[in-house]
């Protein structure tokens, strides 16, 4: 609790904290003014209202959410690196690791309420305009978990190269990058190419259903597990040079 009070005053101004936020609720915005300007165009498609609402309008969210990801994982490690502040808490009492953990468990907890919002106003959408008795709420509700959890590997993969990268324009070209990478292979079958993280958070979009993908899910987590105690280990065994 410490460590995390401490984090929290650290970022109070870094920019980290608001940008998860707002990344939450310009989504939300978005999502209510595009259906409610398109919704005749969208209810037209030969598509059931359910999946029109989440799976056409989740596509620009995950994108905003993406960038907002790449952002603040390079925020919130870059003031770390500023100074060398970083190597020179290897001479005080502090682990590093927990440093790391306590930056992951902040940025879970804002992604986790950016996509709350986001889904919150998919519900409101969902309620005013899809034609009657088409809402689903636990439809609303599976789905934002399957994003949310499609999106950890992002986070994790993103705040381990933060973690890394003492400049903090090497971690945004890096995000860049795997944005360009996960348009590119988005729509692909292939394993190995599902192992790119990018790749996973744009699985939601790329689907015709909102059903969620098992196979997806259960890889979704256990990159976000590798990934974590990747970082974790990294924080622990090796010394900023």
């Amino acid at each position: 609790m410490r460590n995390l009070i401490i984090e929290l005053r650290k970022n109070k101004r870094s920019g980290a904290i608001p940008v998860l936020i707002l990344t939450g609720m310009i989504g939300a915005l978005y999502a209510y003014a595009n259906f409610a300007i398109r919704k005749e165009t969208l209810l037209s498609l030969p598509l059931p209202p359910m999946v029109i609402l989440l799976t056409q309008l989740y596509g620009m969210i995950m994108v905003l959410n993406l960038f907002g990801i790449i952002v603040s994982t390079t925020i919130i490690f870059g003031i770390e690196h500023q100074r060398n502040s970083i190597k020179k808490m290897y001479m005080l009492p502090i682990k590093i690791s927990s440093i790391y953990m306590t930056k992951f468990i902040i940025l879970f907890l804002l992604l986790f309420l950016c996509i709350a919002v986001q889904s919150l106003s998919l519900t409101v959408i969902g309620r005013l305009y899809l034609p009657e008795g088409t809402f689903e709420a636990g439809g609303v509700l599976v789905f934002a978990v399957y994003s949310f959890i499609t999106s950890l590997p992002v986070l994790s993969f993103m705040l381990l190269v933060s973690s890394r990268a003492e400049n903090l324009w090497i971690t945004l070209g890096i995000g860049v990058v795997g944005f360009l990478s996960g348009m590119a292979m988005a729509s692909t079958k292939h394993l190995v190419l599902l192992l790119n993280p990018f790749v996973l958070i744009m699985r939601p979009a790329m689907s015709a259903s909102i059903t969620p993908s098992i196979p997806i899910t259960v890889l979704s987590i256990v990159s976000s597990i590798v990934l974590i105690i990747a970082g974790y280990i990294s924080a622990t065994k090796f010394h900023y040079e």
